[in-house]
């Protein structure tokens, strides 16, 4: 069964587009460089800085390796200046995906 990951940062103020910024690059490079990533979808609410990142992996393994790669840590590094206490992550189990 396929796995989300959804990873949720709430931007500083005056932050939010940057955060976005950041968010984009390395959501585009995962998904360029991580085979078992179909699909990721970077949202935010401009009124209240939230931004979320929503991964979806074919397997658990491949969402979890992503936990410990240095590009993640890097990422990490970035953002931390960018928000407003620590990021949150949620792994959930896909169970429908509808699309036209």
């Amino acid at each position: 069964m396929s796995t989300v990951i959804e990873f949720t940062m709430h931007a500083n103020p005056g932050q939010y587009e940057h955060l976005l910024e950041v968010y984009s690059e390395f959501a585009e490079y995962m998904k360029e460089s991580h085979e078992g990533l179909n699909q990721v979808l970077v949202v935010g609410d401009p009124a209240s800085g939230l931004v979320q990142g929503i991964g979806v992996f074919d397997t658990m393994e491949q969402a979890e390796v992503v936990n410990s790669e240095e590009v993640f840590a890097d990422f990490n590094s970035k953002v931390t200046p960018l928000i407003s206490g620590s990021p949150e992550r949620v792994e959930l189990q896909l169970v429908h995906t509808f699309t036209r």
